[in-house]
């Protein structure tokens, strides 16, 4: 599987791995015969075949095995270059999309009249921002109290070795 490590929280059952493996077969059969929707549906059918042939595998043993296989399968035969959506990491869009900073709605640009007109969203605004600026002085706070019991403790005396 392509996912990094970090991306896992949990062990996966063998049901979901063989779901993600059945998932990027499909995916890889986009990527080989992206143009051609007869073909697509065609190769599609037989994956599916493939899976359903195999879906009553009671020995659990074996199952690994095909599970690995297919593993092995679907990496011998990806593609040179697979399709990635625009947003995604590697995609041709990844990270264009900027958060606009928040001085834009602070700014000065916006007139009485107009910030009369979203009552709503200014007032919510504002109640939002004197929360948050509560919730960091109370951070900071906590953070300056933990610092001056730390330099008010007398580090502890060290054993003293007689010879």
């Amino acid at each position: 599987m392509d996912s990094p490590a970090w991306m896992f929280t949990k062990a996966l059952s063998h049901r979901q791995k063989v779901t993600r493996l059945y998932k990027r077969c499909l995916r890889e059969v986009d990527n080989w015969y992206g143009g051609n929707n007869l073909e697509v549906r065609f190769q599609k059918c037989i994956i599916r075949a493939r899976f359903d042939a195999n879906k009553d595998e009671i020995d659990t043993r074996k199952s690994q095995i095909l599970l690995a296989d297919g593993c092995r399968q679907l990496w011998e035969k990806r593609h040179f270059k697979p399709f990635r959506f625009a947003l995604d990491p590697g995609g041709s869009s990844y990270d264009r999309e900027r958060e606009s900073p928040d001085e834009i709605v602070d700014s000065d640009q916006w007139t009485l009249a107009e910030r009369e007109q979203f009552p709503y969203y200014f007032n919510t605004r504002e109640q939002r921002k004197k929360e948050l600026l509560a919730h960091w002085a109370k951070i900071e706070k906590a953070w300056d109290e933990e610092i001056a019991a730390i330099q008010t403790q007398l580090p502890a005396a060290a054993p003293t070795v007689s010879k």
